[in-house]
């Protein structure tokens, strides 16, 4: 690409922002952006989930007018699409997590911001738009897990969402780069926790019974008691974690497999996707991330069931492409191009995309299949 490049509403892809962020960005944080864990399957069922459903149009409806809106658990969109959480992003762009917050605003948006932020989460809340949530990584210590939560409430964040799928799987892509994430770009929300009022105040309750190392179904009851805005799950794979996320009593699940980044061998989470709302049966909604890359893919996540989508690197390949500014521009065209997708569904609002507006094919078909038949860029 030339070095002149500028972001073109409606003319760019989220295979354009790849592009040019890895000539942008060092090779280690470009791999640390678009990595996923041992030989990238996980990261390519993501991809390739979506390469066996095909859309089907209805025609003779009336969509004069297309509304793209919803509320999510009292947060309201202009259309299910969130800002997935992601740590460390201060290495891509000065503007760091709050420049994808100001695009995410301006787009209408969710916004997620990750508990391993390269600035503070009051930091991050002054730039964002009122639909924010925030996420957390289960911490040892109950006094941090209620100082984290206290601190959204304080920040207005609308909702709490709790990863369950942490885990350290070395990422080969990033590991031949020699790079690490700098610790102190993703630990801006614990710092506090590392001072000496606090390790006195955590050493003297070292030995209290109620502080847990590991993550169970045991803690995230205790956890849902401490927190006074929805709480979803994160990292939801399994029909038979949904249905006990259900019985836990959690507001919300987020089907996520960490973008391919944690485990190799996991299926696409769009394969998974109508397992998982069979087995919640309607009772909570059922938002979900992994290998979007179009308000395409979207449309089929909405009318197989998914109350939202994610997206997770094409944001922050866009945000190191040009800040808030092209954060904003590229998730507004995802917000356009969805609005056109339901008028040529058929479709005049969300509610409208129903699982007869897909198809599933028995084969996949890779996006390059078209590559020789479109025009050079």
């Amino acid at each position: 690409m030339k070095a002149d490049w500028a972001y073109i509403p409606g003319g760019h892809t989220a295979d354009d922002l790849r592009e040019r962020a890895g000539e942008l960005l060092p090779a280690g944080v470009f791999a640390h952006v678009i990595g996923g864990a041992g030989d990238e399957r996980t990261l390519a069922a993501n991809r390739a989930g979506f390469g066996r459903y095909r859309l089907l149009s209805r025609v003779l409806v009336d969509v004069a007018e297309v509304d793209t809106s919803v509320d999510i658990l009292g947060t309201r969109l202009d259309a299910p699409i969130f800002t997935c959480p992601t740590g460390g992003v201060g290495a891509v762009h000065p503007e760091s997590e709050s420049g994808i917050a100001r695009g995410a605003a301006a787009a209408g948006v969710g916004f997620m911001l990750s508990g391993l932020s390269s600035v503070t989460l009051e930091e991050v809340a002054a730039a964002a738009g009122p639909a924010r949530w925030q996420q957390i990584f289960w911490q040892p210590s109950r006094e941090v897990m209620c100082d984290l939560v206290e601190r959204g409430e304080k920040a207005d964040y609308k909702a709490v969402v709790l990863s369950v799928d942490d885990g350290d799987v070395a990422r080969r892509r990033i590991v031949r780069t020699g790079y690490r994430v700098p610790v102190e770009d993703t630990v801006a929300n614990l710092k506090r926790y590392g001072s000496t009022e606090w390790q006195a105040r955590l050493r003297d309750r070292l030995h209290d019974p109620g502080d847990d190392v590991s993550l169970s179904w045991k803690n995230v009851e205790w956890f849902k008691s401490i927190v006074r805005v929805p709480l979803l799950l994160k990292g939801i794979m399994s029909p038979l974690d949904a249905r006990r996320a259900v019985d836990a009593g959690v507001d919300g699940i987020i089907l996520s497999n960490h973008g391919g980044r944690h485990l190799d061998g996991l299926p696409g989470t769009i394969e998974v996707l109508e397992e998982v709302l069979n087995a919640v049966g309607g009772k909570i909604p059922v938002l979900m991330d992994g290998g979007v890359r179009r308000a395409t893919d979207i449309a089929v996540a909405l009318s197989l069931g998914a109350a939202a989508v994610g997206l997770g690197s094409p944001v922050v390949c866009a945000l190191a492409c040009g800040g808030a500014e092209v954060v904003s521009a590229y998730l507004e065209d995802l917000v356009t191009d969805l609005r056109r997708a339901l008028g040529v569904l058929g479709v005049p609002n969300v509610a409208g995309l129903t699982r007869g507006h897909v198809s599933r094919i028995d084969q996949y078909v890779p996006d390059t299949v078209l590559g020789p038949f479109l025009p050079a860029r």
